[in-house]
């Protein structure tokens, strides 16, 4: 379950975020954002609705993942376990107050139409949080890669994979400023996000043939 779980929140966030959603227009003029406001409407709509969706499935998997690593055999791995526990809950609460803060500004859309200055300071707001929720998903990452190589149930790729991800996310955290900004230090995100989808989708798949085997 914890693998179809994952799976599934990915195919979600694939969806929402790289097919549904679409981004404000670099320097837009006030009749622009107020059109991109109007038009994005409904489609942020579906999209933070969802999200509460892959959420829960991070949860489930996250569960599945610890009795994957952690009560499958033996090995002094249950304190790994409980990082990767807690780096899932940080993970999931940041990214319901993500959710939360978008959807509060959606709610407000004519005040935000009138008022671009607000407008891009909750949109730097949420990339703030998003480089938080890079960081606390590294923390899930890491706790349940070294829980893994540690009890022999995951290969010592993926722990690899996982570790490069812990690396970039960690410094994302340390260069935010810059990130935000889009400054030099955004390729730590790039790698860090691309590293951590890989993760996701490549343990998914494993527990999934693991648990069919």
């Amino acid at each position: 379950m914890g693998g179809l779980a994952i799976i599934v929140g990915l195919a979600i966030h694939i969806v929402l975020n790289i097919v549904l959603k679409e981004f404000p227009p670099e320097n837009p003029t006030l009749t622009e954002l107020q059109d991109y406001l109007s038009n994005e409407t409904g489609t942020w709509a579906i999209v933070h609705g969802f999200r509460y969706v892959a959420f829960a499935c991070i949860v489930l998997f996250a569960g599945g993942l610890f009795t994957r690593t952690c009560c499958t055999r033996p090995g002094q791995t249950t304190g790994w376990g409980v990082v990767g526990l807690l780096g899932a809950a940080i993970f999931v609460t940041n990214g319901v107050i993500t959710n939360g803060i978008e959807m509060l500004a959606f709610l407000n859309i004519d005040l935000l139409s009138n008022n671009p200055e607000l407008f891009w300071l909750l949109f730097r707001l949420t990339r703030v949080l998003f480089t938080a929720e890079v960081v606390t998903w590294s923390f899930l990452i890491l706790g349940f890669s070294i829980a893994g190589w540690r009890s022999m149930t995951m290969p010592m790729w993926l722990t690899v994979l996982g570790l490069i991800n812990v690396a970039a996310g960690m410094l994302s955290g340390v260069f935010i400023v810059s990130i935000v900004t889009d400054g030099w230090a955004t390729i730590f995100i790039e790698v860090a996000s691309l590293t951590g989808l890989a993760w996701f989708a490549c343990v998914g798949v494993y527990m999934l043939i693991r648990g069919a085997s």
